[in-house]
C-alpha cells in the first residue's frame, strides 16, 4: 500500500527558508486567567470529593465481602496428612463463591445489597456444612449404594 497520496490542494510556494510566515497569538492576562482557574478548581473539587467517597465506600464494602468470603472456607483438621490430601483434592474440585460488584459509580444501595447477599451467601454455606457433618450413618450408607 502506497502512503504517498498526491496533493490534490495548491501549495504555497517558499521563497527563502526564513519567510515561513509568522502567527502571532495574543496571551491573555494573568489576573484574570488565574480567575478562571481557581473557578474551575472550586467547580471541579466537590465533584472529586464525592467520587473519592464513593471510591473509599467501594472498597471498604469490596474489603468487607472478602472477609465474609475468607470465613466461607472450612476448617482444616490437621489430624492425619493423608485427610488433608484427600480434603485438598475435593476442595480443588469445589467452585469458589464469587461476589461481582457493580463498577463505580453505582448508586450506594446497589453495593449495599451486594455486601448483604455476600452475608446471606456465608449463613447459607455454614447451614450447608453443618448439615453435611451431622449426616445419619443411613443416609451415607443409602448414598453410597
Amino acid at each position: 500500500m502506497n502512503e504517498f497520496l498526491p496533493r490534490t490542494g495548491p501549495v504555497a510556494s517558499v521563497v527563502s527558508t526564513t519567510d515561513r510566515g509568522r502567527t502571532f497569538v495574543r496571551v491573555p492576562a494573568a489576573g484574570r486567567e488565574a480567575g478562571k482557574q481557581t473557578d474551575a478548581a472550586k467547580l471541579k473539587e466537590p465533584a472529586s470529593a464525592r467520587r473519592a467517597a464513593a471510591a473509599a465506600d467501594y472498597a471498604r464494602i469490596r474489603a468487607d465481602i472478602a472477609d465474609v468470603l475468607a470465613n466461607i472456607a472450612p476448617p482444616h483438621d490437621a489430624s492425619r496428612a493423608t485427610v488433608d490430601k484427600a480434603d485438598d483434592a475435593l476442595m480443588a474440585l469445589m467452585p469458589q463463591p464469587v461476589i461481582v460488584l457493580p463498577l463505580p459509580p453505582t448508586d450506594p444501595h446497589i453495593v449495599a445489597f451486594v455486601a448483604q447477599v455476600a452475608q446471606s451467601l456465608a449463613e447459607k454455606a455454614a447451614l450447608t456444612r453443618a448439615a453435611q457433618a451431622n449426616a445419619a450413618p443411613e443416609v451415607v450408607e443409602a448414598a453410597a449404594a
